[in-house]
């Protein structure tokens, strides 16, 4: 049993009906329901919902902050109060959600992580990723243990500098070599489409999408791209 977020997506409708019309999408994956003959037949399930986009609501497009139609849950589920600023929400019709400014802010960052590693790591020899380092303590556990692999790691010249940089690291972040080895055009690419996904989708056809890999949460940011301007997408938070 977990909390986690879906990104529910359902058709226009009146601002008063879009909690009714949530429940409505998200009906077929009660633990609960009445399945029936010829019900549908479901691997995801939840025994209660709120309305709460804690961490991960939406940006909202600049000069909208007040429209009465986007939607902010006013409690968390154990009944806590929410106070979600003005530029803030947890849904709405996709053309108030501000989608591309998280995208861009994170395509920066990925690179300048990337430009930082590529400045620092020409100083020294080429390293080798933690990967490889487990990878051959797996193949061979007896004779090369664990903390041998973590100690022949760190002891690579360019880790090892990397290490005694706290301040490169909290720009570039763990495991470098790993992490920025598929090129910039790669490494900014998985940081747009992580940018704006939550654990699960619900399309407006009721197709419940976990979004568990970089595929995923690209088709994630497409299908968001690609909703009606007056169509909305609201997270909630539910229990399953």
């Amino acid at each position: 049993m977990a909390k986690e977020r879906v990104t529910v997506c359902v058709p226009p409708c009146d601002p008063g009906d879009v909690v009714r019309a949530i429940g409505a999408a998200m009906a077929p994956f009660d633990y609960n329901r009445d399945v029936g003959v010829g019900g549908p037949d479901v691997e995801t399930w939840w025994d209660y919902w709120q309305i709460d986009g804690g961490g991960c609501e939406f940006l909202v497009v600049p000069g909208h902050e007040d429209d009465p139609r986007l939607v902010r849950g006013a409690e968390t589920l154990s009944g806590e109060p929410r106070n979600v600023p003005p530029g803030l929400c947890d849904g709405g019709p996709r053309a108030l959600l501000d989608l591309e400014t998280p995208r861009v802010r994170v395509a920066a960052e990925a690179r300048q992580a990337f430009e930082a590693w590529q400045d620092f790591a020409k100083a020294y020899p080429p390293g080798r990723a933690f990967g490889a380092f487990r990878a051959r303590h797996l193949a061979d556990p007896e004779n090369y243990s664990q903390i041998q692999a973590v100690e022949d790691y760190r002891a690579q010249p360019v880790i090892a500098a990397f290490l005694d940089n706290p301040e490169l690291e909290d720009v570039v972040g763990g495991d470098p070599i790993a992490r920025l080895s598929d090129g910039l055009d790669a490494l900014v690419r998985h940081a747009v489409d992580a940018a704006l996904p939550s654990n699960a989708l619900l399309t407006l056809d009721g197709r419940w999408l976990d979004v568990a890999n970089a595929e995923r949460r690209h088709h994630f940011t497409e299908y968001l791209d690609a909703l009606p301007g007056d169509a909305y997408a609201v997270r909630v938070l539910y229990h399953g």
